[in-house]
């Protein structure tokens, strides 16, 4: 029996099909609104009320016209409009923290990196002063901020922006994206770093089109002239969905290196791990043994068809990769047909600032201020009519 509409779900309807005219025109705009209905299946009237909002919130502008395939009048295409602001992601690792600009229609304006000298508690004024550093050094892009994005390790409800809890910087239910928005006065969307990175990844990476992929993602930190494997961090898209867990916990595998299995990494193995076809020493073998290891539990437990490795770590030499990937399907339960791939991330160590800033704009433009709509589906969005 049909459920009936009410409040909340109309609202989650419009917020979702909102979201799916905005995704069409990110990514293939711009498009007439007879085409925006034919992709969509969104009735014409629906469509009208859409566009006619996003237009009025100058989220989208006309831009030109097309012949009308029916030899009728032509028809107005829209695309988003590219001064309407900018946004900022910004993907937190131990000591230091990326960043990426985007602009309102999602090109990367700029990257940046900075030093995290302080307590976390501190990022928002760090944050603050190394975009204003940003400013005078390259001019303001067009538009107004719009939003931020900020992607940490540990446990975060991305309803609220809360850390519930991170080991790394030692934190506890601390409201990181009220402390953000204070300094900024925008909306801030805050997450689990490889819960951004998957989106990413989803959206723009590797796993485009893949409806179950295991993100697996290793950060490093500095030693000298060694490097520390210091972050685990393990994220689930099954089902073209983002699996977070009951608690936000899900993936979170950090406890892995408590007793430091992963060991030291010199900085020449940094450099061949990063060269897609460079060789694979002897050293690297007891590193790819344990990422081996550690996959092949989590691959059992959730049989993905893919794993992505991401992370500062900047795994991309394609002989560790495959060393990796046989070591997993050998050691796998065998199941006829089954064989997971292994690759590299397409955004390896920026991954988490883009998913960021990328989320944090999809937000901006559909009007919805949470990092996690109720329908969460990257693949597509599902088109209701009431």
């Amino acid at each position: 029996m049909q459920q009936p509409l009410t409040k909340s779900n109309q609202v989650r309807t419009a917020v979702n099909n909102r979201r799916l005219v905005v995704h069409l025109l990110r990514q293939a705009g711009p498009l007439s609104r007879h085409q925006l209905a034919q992709q969509t299946g969104l009735r014409h009237s629906s469509l009208t009320y859409i566009t006619r909002e996003l237009i009025q919130r100058d989220v989208i502008r006309t831009q030109g016209k097309r012949d009308n395939p029916g030899m009728g009048k032509k028809q107005v295409l829209l695309e988003i409009n590219p001064d309407l602001g900018w946004v900022v992601g910004i993907g937190v690792e131990n000591d230091s923290a990326s960043l990426v600009f985007l602009n309102a229609q999602g090109q990367v304006i700029d990257r940046d990196r900075m030093l995290l000298r302080e307590p976390l508690e501190l990022l928002p004024q760090a944050a603050n002063n190394r975009i204003t550093n940003w400013f005078a050094r390259h001019g303001k892009p067009n538009g107004k901020l719009l939003g931020i994005g900020v992607g940490i390790p540990g446990i975060v409800n991305p309803n609220t922006g809360v850390i519930l809890r991170s080991t790394r910087f030692g934190l506890e239910n601390f409201n990181l994206a009220n402390a953000m928005s204070e300094v900024f006065s925008v909306p801030v969307c805050v997450d689990n770093d490889s819960n951004f990175a998957t989106q990413a990844e989803a959206r723009s990476g590797n796993a485009v089109d893949t409806e179950d992929f295991l993100y697996f993602l290793v950060n490093t930190s500095d030693q000298a002239q060694n490097y520390t494997i210091s972050s685990l961090g393990a994220s689930l898209f099954l089902n073209g969905k983002l699996c977070r867990g009951a608690h936000f916990g899900a993936g979170e595998i950090d406890t892995l290196l408590d007793d430091k299995p992963y060991g030291i990494v010199e900085a020449k193995h940094l450099l061949t791990m990063a060269d897609r076809q460079g060789d694979f020493p002897d050293e690297l073998h007891g590193l790819a043994d344990h990422i081996a290891d550690t996959l092949v539990a989590m691959t059992d437990l959730i049989d993905p068809c893919s794993v992505i490795i991401g992370g500062n770590l900047g795994l991309a030499n394609q002989k560790m990769l495959t060393h990796i990937q046989n070591r997993v399907n050998e050691k796998n339960v065998p199941i006829p047909m089954r064989h997971v791939n292994v690759l590299a991330s397409a955004h390896m160590d920026h991954g988490v600032c883009l998913g960021a800033a990328d989320v944090a704009l999809e937000q901006a433009l559909i009007g919805n201020h949470s990092c996690m709509l109720d329908d969460d589906s990257l693949l597509a969005a599902t088109v209701n009519e009431s």
